[in-house]
């Protein structure tokens, strides 16, 4: 389809076909694509679309919306985006029966498919590989640009799976198709054409381009600026003659962006910024401005022109107009989809008189080079070469239906993916503990030979202490991604190294470092319940989260500059407040400057720090406070609790408060299921006080739910609901209880009966024996009275899910020596259990092993992750609920 005829319009028809057939469809539509800007904006649309269904103002829509509701106990529809990092933002994993519509990169899809989630911990890997390869429909957009992962994906859609409901499909979109053999829906050149004068005038378009040699890259932004100053049509002297008010400028490095940018603002010209290496944040900011500009649909007020300089973020996808575009020589097919955001409506003719203007530079050292081009190889001198004969005939047709017939050393060079084979798959579902030796899945989303792919997020923090973190937790909203040899290099403080918005294949002149070394200005942030801490820069691995201090530098006018040395803003509670769950507002005088209450001022004070912080809080807001802390003011108005942190490590003096909302829907302390992450601090420690026998009946029941809604059959719906009613048993332990009575010996001694989760107030010990796993105890608990299983259709399945509910035991469990054995001793439905603690002598590593080996082959890779994702999934959900409801 060409470009700007609507093929994002998909995701109406994808919604709309789940609701009409939800038995078949599958629940998850994900949108794929390989740039950070279109991820944003098919978001937009998304959430365009979850608005409407909720809203329901036409009689299709709330048939829509009723239907969907019956799907889940969830909103009728989902949206969620994976741009990178740490899932934080994760709620779209916590309901596999809910709707959703999910917007990713090929890295954060692609890695996540392959059961090594960058940035999820190796214990949530199976629930998000469960999730990603079953009940999907993924829609790969822009194809031509991610071949390796289309291949890859096509290999895993073949996969076997036959004892379950997989709905797992694909369908690949294009304006430039690599696949010539493939049958498209397209357009019909007669019938659609004829009958839709909008999208005739869209198709035919008239645009014209012309050559620009350039000397060389460093020459290329003053090249820029002197096309801008000498075309007649561009002049800033009399507004009132302009015809082109929007000017876009796509070059292929972010540097040269940066440097661009920099030399238009510098002539006095209006220039915007936009690259895909941006903080979602600071992007976000720049769209808003630019909006009005670049909007192919709206009527711009100012006669002031506009320059947008961007690099390949914008090729495809963007629905940006502009009235004008330079563009720096690309492979014929980046070009094409550029020419795209060239006056996308058609309506330079008829607002003009003339053809939309276009320009194409060419540096030397490229175009004539015998050295291939890291960025699209041989393809962009053959496109130059050809454009030239083009031009000896006049101006360049570079509209939708042109530069077709170009030479196939023309188009950017594809790479493929190595052929998926059982052993790669087989070392892959290996989460805990992973293989030694196991094959990297970088090849498998971007092909063979290809480097600096892998990116790492990179967050911007003042206080980088792990309590710091814990209050106001990182979000992806203010992760910077970048590839990781360019951001291992700026750590090192070696040369830059050059950065695109595409894959690049090699940079000659790249200085990796060589001698590791780390600094006490970042650490790697790995998620909760572990301690951020110091990384050697060529330990850092793809998926990682960096949290730099701000007066390292590193960005300028909101873009990725690693010679920039001026303090980065700390965006830690902007996020939050994007992220609208909750609210948090940092008082340290690093962000707010020094007259904030300070806990020091505790011994002297005649008010309570509530107070004084009421007060500093109005104070504050009266002076042109920034929008976002006025929007999160009014969210902690009508209460808020008090953290303290920085004291026990810089001194009473140096610690700061942190305001923490409440639940934006409930008005209850805020239960932030981004932390619930399956590890025992976060779902035993809740504070709710729930005893054992209701929360495994809660587990039970929500799994045997979401199981039904997925539509499994009976007997491993049945078998699901049953390992929730056993998955806890082994919390059983006396040290266990102990822990969640919080030490306190009468507390333990006045139970009736075991608790699930600690009591309200509990403080936090530790009493269970490190490294020793209760769910590996339920096993055994299980094994001990069989009679347990005896409804149980598949129990081998149950006893597996039971095992693996914290993420263990993909294939050996961790079990360990106990110094001190203890009698387990329950009885469940008439079925009296006992086992000893220590099980190092038993054969239960091996039998759970083998299970798991069994399973995976009777259910598939993804399939037996997909069922461990619904009982975890149920367990999280439950102890969710449970603390909501304390």
């Amino acid at each position: 389809m060409p470009t700007g005829t609507g093929k994002t319009a998909v995701l109406d028809t994808a919604v709309f076909t789940m609701a009409a057939r939800p038995e078949s469809a599958p629940r998850r539509v994900v949108f794929v694509i390989d740039r950070r800007i279109v991820v944003d904006q098919v978001c937009e649309r998304a959430h365009r679309i979850r608005d409407r269904v909720a809203a329901a103002e036409t009689p299709i829509l709330s048939s829509i919306r009723e239907r969907l509701k019956t799907l889940s106990d969830g909103e009728p529809l989902g949206v969620a985006a994976l741009r990178g990092g740490v899932p934080i933002d994760n709620e779209w994993t916590n309901r596999p029966d809910q709707p959703w519509v999910i917007v990713s990169t090929v890295d954060q899809f692609g890695s996540r498919l392959l059961f090594r989630g960058y940035g999820v911990s190796p214990r949530m890997r199976p629930v998000h590989a469960g999730l990603a390869g079953n009940d999907c429909l993924v829609i790969l957009d822009e194809v031509h640009l991610s071949v390796p992962f289309a291949e890859t994906l096509a290999q895993v859609a073949e996969l076997p799976c036959e004892r379950l409901p997989r709905r797992f499909d694909v369908v690949e979109m294009s304006a430039t198709p690599s696949n010539t053999t493939a049958v498209p829906f397209t357009l019909d050149p007669v019938g659609d054409l004829e009958q839709c004068p909008e999208l005739r005038r869209r198709v035919e378009a008239a645009k014209q381009a012309e050559l620009v040699t350039v000397r060389n890259h460093d020459a290329m932004p003053s090249a820029i600026l002197k096309i801008v100053k000498s075309a007649s049509s561009l002049k800033k002297s009399d507004a009132s003659s302009l015809t082109v008010r929007s000017l876009g400028v796509v070059v292929n490095r972010v540097r040269t962006a940066r440097e661009t940018h920099q030399e238009l603002r510098d002539a006095g010209y209006t220039a915007h910024l936009l690259t895909g290496r941006m903080r979602p944040l600071d992007r976000v900011d720049a769209l808003s401005t630019i909006a009005p500009t670049v909007d192919p649909d709206g009527d711009s007020k100012s006669d002031e022109l506009a320059i947008v300089v961007a690099t390949q973020c914008i090729e495809v996808g963007a629905d940006f107009s502009f009235d004008a575009l330079i563009t720096e020589c690309a492979a014929v097919d980046s070009l094409r989809q550029r020419f795209g955001r060239l006056d996308r409506r058609g309506l330079s003719v008829s607002r003009n008189g003339a053809a939309a203007r276009a320009w194409i530079l060419g540096p030397r050292s490229v175009v004539t080079s015998n050295k291939p081009d890291p960025i699209y190889g041989e393809a962009v001198r053959a496109t130059w070469e050809e454009l030239q004969a083009l031009a000896t005939r006049g101006p360049i047709d570079v509209g939708p239906g042109s530069l077709k017939d170009f030479s196939l050393r023309a188009v950017a060079p594809k790479a493929h993916s190595p052929l998926l084979l059982k052993t790669h798959l087989e070392a892959w579902v290996q989460t805990s503990p992973e293989p030694i030796v196991q094959p990297a899945v970088e090849s498998f989303l971007h092909g063979i030979g290809q480097s600096q792919t892998a990116d790492v997020s990179i967050l911007w923090r003042w206080d980088r202490t792990e309590e710091a973190l814990q209050l106001v937790p990182p979000r992806q909203a203010e992760f910077l991604q970048v590839p990781i040899d360019a951001a291992r290099s700026w750590l090192a403080d070696a040369s830059e190294v050059d950065v695109a918005d595409v894959v690049i294949t090699r940079f000659e002149d790249t200085k990796r470092p060589t001698n590791g070394n780390a600094a006490d200005d970042w650490v790697r942030w790995e998620g909760f319940g572990k301690s951020p801490g110091p990384v050697d820069v060529n330990h850092i691995r793809p998926g990682d989260v960096i949290v730099v201090d701000p007066g390292r530098g590193g960005l300028r006018a909101g873009t990725w500059d690693p010679s920039c040395e001026d303090p980065v803003t700390d965006l830690g509670d902007a996020a939050q407040a994007a992220y609208g769950r909750r609210v948090t507002l940092r008082l340290d005088p690093r962000l707010l400057g020094g007259s904030v209450p300070r806990p020091g001022e505790e011994i002297d004070a005649d008010t309570s720090a509530r107070e004084r912080i009421g007060r500093w809080l109005e104070e504050y807001l009266d002076n042109d406070a920034p929008s976002w802390l006025c929007r999160v003011a009014e969210q902690l108005r009508p209460g808020f609790e008090i953290a303290t942190t920085g004291i026990a490590d810089d001194g009473y003096d140096k610690g700061y408060f942190v305001l923490i909302g409440r639940n934006i829907h409930t008005q209850k302390p805020a239960v932030d299921d981004a932390i619930m992450d399956g590890t025992d601090e976060t779902c035993s420690l809740t504070g709710s006080g729930v005893k054992l026998r209701d929360h495994l009946d809660g587990v039970g029941g929500r799994a045997g739910c979401i199981a039904s809604r997925l539509g499994l059959e009976d007997d491993l719906v049945e078998d699901l609901r049953l390992a929730g009613q056993l998955h806890d048993l082994g919390k059983v332990d006396r040290r266990f209880q102990t822990q969640l009575v919080g030490g306190d010996p009468v507390a333990l001694e006045m139970l009736e009966e075991p608790l699930a989760k600690s009591l309200p107030n509990a403080a936090r010990i530790r009493r269970y024996p490190t490294g020793m796993r209760h769910e590996v105890a339920s096993v055994a608990m299980v094994g001990a009275n069989t009679g347990v299983l005896s409804s149980a259709q598949d129990k081998d399945l149950v006893l597996h899910l039971v095992g693996t509910h914290h993420g263990f035991a993909r294939p050996l469990p961790p079990i360990i020596h106990d110094p001190e054995p203890q009698t387990l001793v329950y009885t469940i439905d008439g079925h009296p259990m006992e086992v000893q603690s220590d099980l190092t002598e038993s054969t239960l590593a091996l039998d759970m092993a083998e299970r798991f080996w069994r399973l995976t082959e009777r259910y598939g890779y993804h399939g037996l992750a997909w069922l461990e994702a619904i009982l975890r999934l149920a367990d999280h959900q439950q102890s969710a609920a449970e603390a909501e409801q304390s």
